[in-house]
């Protein structure tokens, strides 16, 4: 026997008063079982009206934008790594990094001084004889050796005009021998001085041949000659001084570079030492040569995200759209970001080519203080449309059926399947297009499933 018949069949006994209280009771506890399932509460929710922000999830990984690795300065040698600044830790621009073992540098720092001080006294004495080679070929052209020419030629002249003179004399003297005016004696005399001078003009002419044209000539070659090797000398000891100085200058650049300081903040990550067997990080006391690197320095307050979107979903995405991003590691921490980049080739595991082929994903993240760490785990939720007065459903009211969104509308007279279409959609609620209006109730588990929380008229607020 039913609930409703044992009420009915009391109704006759009652006066007619008490007896429309009663019918008006038992019509209401039919309603009330009616509406009951059988099986205990349903889970419901209510179809609204309002604002649906439409985001794709992806996973990936964090990685910094920029990185610097810092390696020995040291070219051609190996180095020993005397201080490491400590793995993980924060540095800023300027903190110290390594210091790395100075002392064979500084060694040949010193004797490298010695040979400079030694190379400017050779410069000194060099600028000294080319000083003085130089004043001996202005002395051999405007000082002594010219003065020399200038007296072979001078002494030339006059022993020419003597010459010509006495010739003169005694071509007028023998006329007057012939009358009887001067002695044989007398032009005898005058004939032994032309003859002197004669002799004398022909050396004074050999005498100026010879410093003119093979004396002067030789020594100012010879000058000349002495004046070219010591610059030649010169320029050498001034090219010994400026390779000595360069090299002065690079040691002692290189002694301070062995003392390595971060030029951007990040955080420190040693490198694996390449010499050890099994592999390991490097540690104070490892020798590395100039293309080991020794620290790297993640800038971890500018990051960027790496991960990746679905074929089917791919043409949701595009450079621009703002981006939530969640930390596994930090679960109440909320970064913002924008997406820079959608690869432009799918790709597929190497493993597993036939699955869903994926393309990259790239989200600058904006500017954070949070202690963010290269390779970690986020969850990125893009942003990829929205609609504005749309009717919303929970995600968990829609469920497929032979290919279809479906929908279990509960009304008075028990429960409908519907078929809705769909349209955008985000991880809480979805845009119905068709099939439901606004203040449907829907089924959050399927006709017959039971419910373990007793909840009624549970609507999820859109975000």
């Amino acid at each position: 026997m039913s609930k409703s018949d044992s009420v009915f069949r009391s109704v006759g006994a009652l006066p007619k008063p008490a007896w429309f209280v009663v019918m008006v009771v038992a019509v209401l506890a039919a309603v009330w079982w009616w509406r009951t399932p059988s099986s205990g509460p349903t889970l419901t929710a209510t179809v609204t009206r309002g604002e649906l922000v439409a985001t794709l999830t992806s996973s990936g990984t964090l990685k910094p934008i920029q990185s610097i690795t810092y390696r020995s300065p040291i070219p051609g040698r190996d180095i020993e790594i005397r201080e490491l600044a400590p793995e993980g830790s924060r540095v800023n621009e300027g903190d110290l990094l390594a210091r790395l073992d100075t002392t064979d540098l500084e060694v040949e720092l010193a004797r490298v001084r010695q040979e400079l001080r030694q190379a400017q006294m050779d410069l000194q004495v060099a600028e000294g004889e080319w000083d003085e080679a130089g004043a001996e070929v202005k002395a051999v052209t405007q000082g002594e050796g010219a003065l020399t020419v200038e007296e072979a030629r001078t002494t030339l002249a006059r022993a020419q005009k003597k010459a010509e003179r006495l010739r003169e004399e005694y071509a007028s003297l023998r006329p007057l021998l012939d009358k009887g005016f001067i002695t044989r004696d007398e032009l005898a005399r005058t004939s032994d001085q032309l003859e002197q001078a004669e002799d004398e003009l022909g050396l004074a002419r050999k005498r100026t041949d010879i410093i003119v044209e093979l004396s002067h000539p030789r020594e100012q070659n010879r000058a000349a000659l002495q004046l070219a090797q010591k610059a030649a000398q010169l320029g050498h000891a001034r090219t010994r001084v400026q390779e000595t100085e360069l090299r002065q200058s690079t040691l002692a650049r290189l002694i301070d570079e062995c003392t390595i300081r971060a030029r951007g903040p990040g955080m420190v990550v040693y490198e694996e030492y390449l010499n050890a067997n099994p592999r390991r990080k490097l540690r104070v006391g490892d020798r590395v040569f100039a293309t080991q690197g020794i620290v790297t320095i993640p800038e971890v307050n500018r990051m960027l995200v790496e991960a990746s979107v679905s074929e089917a979903e791919v043409h949701r995405v595009s450079p621009g759209q703002v981006a939530t991003v969640r930390v596994e590691a930090f679960p109440n921490l909320e970064l913002t970001g924008t997406v820079t980049r959608v690869g432009a080739l799918a790709s597929a595991s190497a493993a597993r080519p036939f699955d869903d082929k994926r393309f990259d994903l790239v989200i600058t993240l904006d500017a954070t203080d949070a202690e963010l760490r290269p390779e970690m785990t986020i969850r990125a939720d893009v942003t990829v449309g929205s609609r504005q007065d749309v009717l919303l459903v929970p995600v968990t009211a829609l469920f497929n059926k032979d290919g279809r969104h479906v929908v279990y509308v509960v009304g008075l007279s028990g429960t409908e399947t519907r078929v809705v279409q769909i349209g955008e959609s985000n991880d809480q609620v979805a845009e119905v297009v068709a099939g439901l209006q606004e203040g449907d109730r829907l089924a959050l588990t399927e006709p017959g499933a039971p419910a373990t929380t007793p909840v009624r008229g549970n609507a999820l607020q859109p975000r």
